[in-house]
């Protein structure tokens, strides 16, 4: 330890600090010694997630209710025995984005209409052997 950090510390043995109270909030305790603070969800609040998620609430939704992130929301509604929901679009839906982007639709068209993103779209239209139009104007053909 620098000479520096021993005056900055002050003369203080290590053990003479008073001990700390746990964080916690809302939500339950919050876990130590992590870089960042995580809230560990008490057993009633993943129980209400999970039933929540079943309910097909948006995942956007339930990590801001909560404060966890998406996987967690993922993670905590699989260990409930819930089936987890997948985002992007199945081998049907595919075909149908890329048979609208065929008929001339922009890719931000065929997001809107079937509820995904625009990278979605793009992928199941390279998966579908289509090619993706240069940007710009549409040709008034």
């Amino acid at each position: 330890m620098t000479l520096i950090r021993r005056v900055l510390r002050g003369s203080r043995r290590p053990g003479s600090r008073p001990e700390r109270q746990p964080i916690e909030d809302v939500r339950g305790p919050v876990a130590k010694k992590s870089p960042r603070l995580q809230t560990r969800l008490s057993v009633p609040n993943r129980a209400a997630l999970a039933e929540e998620y079943a309910k097909e609430v948006p995942v956007d939704e339930l990590m801001r209710r909560f404060g966890v992130h998406r996987t967690t929301v993922h993670r905590l509604a699989a260990q409930a025995g819930v089936t987890v929901r997948r985002r992007g679009l199945d081998e049907p839906g595919r075909r149908e984005a890329a048979r609208l982007y065929e008929q001339g639709r922009t890719l931000e068209e065929v997001a809107t209409e079937l509820g995904v993103g625009d990278e979605t779209v793009r992928s199941a239209v390279v998966a579908c052997g289509g090619k993706i139009r240069s940007r710009g104007r549409r040709s008034s053909v």
